[in-house]
């Protein structure tokens, strides 16, 4: 079966409507609940399922079960005209980071730099979706996170030892859409593995070992996540790892899960760290722009190598499905849909498409 198979096709401002009530039925705001579905709409747009609307029912149980707080009191912990600690409550992930950013650029504005860092909160969803937040305020964004997902190896083990630590930067272009570098230190995001999963399909070899240490194109059989580029991978793991853990208060990821020890909750759960810096602070916007805009021009200029059609810059592939899935709509696979159309059902909350 192909893919095209096993997906329905979604209309996007359909979707962010019953991912928004779903959340209001727990208990989310409603400006938070719509802000939150619309990013995660966002994603699904750029075609980045793993972490969009796809996650939608295990947030929202979360929430039910009493693991996620829908209405976070986040607590200032240090604050400086350049930098804020959060402590997020055990929050929604998205609905803290949102705020931590805002924050951020917010002492952009005045500082020149905004940085934000965040314990005791949740899984935050795509990095990307937070960095981006930058981008109309004529600023570089950046975002990234940890938890207690240790599923990525040091470069040389076979045994998990780091979490896959995504990370995000976002910068503004003029007339281009802008740079939005978004990726797992491992070979592949463990949602990527999923989404293979999911549709029955192999993963390349190299991108992760099966129990026994060998390495697996089954993503069924997937027990570790290979770092990317052998020690460049899991060397930015281990950064991402001290910005969010260490950094604010809290533990390395494979201490959360192995050693926790006596370590109150707020410090073995999700961690992040955000920032923000003002291009205007720095140079004349217009002029970064222009810049920005020849570089990515003279990159598409490069002569493709073998196999490949076209060069492409990050972020430009993300920009071009979401134009596309805006006028024609979002190919989801039935499985998690229906997941999303049960939760749905039990809540009450009506669902605008037909099913099938």
């Amino acid at each position: 079966m192909n893919r095209h198979e096993q997906e329905r096709i979604v209309n996007a401002t359909a979707l962010q409507s019953v991912c928004s009530a779903l959340y209001q039925k727990v208990g989310v705001a409603q400006s938070d609940a719509d802000t939150i579905a619309e990013m995660q709409v966002l994603m699904d747009l750029r075609g980045v399922h793993s972490h969009a609307t796809r996650g939608v029912p295990g947030y929202v149980r979360g929430i039910i079960s009493g693991n996620i707080n829908p209405n976070p009191q986040l607590q200032t912990l240090a604050d400086n005209p350049a930098s804020v600690l959060l402590d997020g409550d055990r929050g929604l992930g998205h609905l803290v980071s949102i705020r931590a950013m805002n924050i951020a650029i917010e002492k952009a504005k005045s500082a020149s730099i905004g940085v934000a860092v965040v314990r005791n909160s949740n899984h935050f969803g795509a990095a990307s979706s937070h960095a981006m937040r930058a981008l109309p305020h004529d600023m570089i964004g950046f975002a990234t996170t940890n938890g207690l997902g240790v599923n990525t190896a040091v470069f040389g083990a076979r045994s998990v030892s780091i979490g896959n630590n995504a990370f995000s930067y976002a910068i503004p272009a003029g007339e281009e859409p802008p740079i939005v570098l978004d990726m797992a230190c491992g070979a592949a995001a463990a949602g990527r593995i999923g989404t293979a999963r999911l549709y029955q399909e192999k993963i390349p070899l190299g991108w992760a070992l099966d129990a026994d240490g060998n390495e697996t194109d089954d993503p069924g059989k997937v027990a570790v996540i290979l770092p990317a580029a052998g020690p460049k991978g899991s060397a930015l793991a281990i950064v991402m790892d001290v910005l969010c853990g260490p950094l604010s208060g809290g533990l390395m990821g494979i201490n959360k899960r192995f050693q926790p020890g006596d370590a109150p909750l707020e410090k073995r759960v999700s961690s992040h760290f955000f920032f923000a810096i003002n291009i205007a602070s720095f140079t004349a916007v217009a002029e970064f722009k222009a810049e920005i805009d020849r570089q990515i021009r003279m990159t598409r200029q490069a002569m493709p190598r073998a196999g490949f059609t076209r060069v492409t810059l990050p972020g430009e592939i993300e920009s071009e499905l979401t134009q596309e899935r805006l006028e024609n709509g979002i190919p989801l696979h039935k499985e998690p849909l229906r997941a999303l159309e049960q939760l749905a059902d039990e809540l009450d909350v009506e669902i605008p498409w037909d099913r099938q």
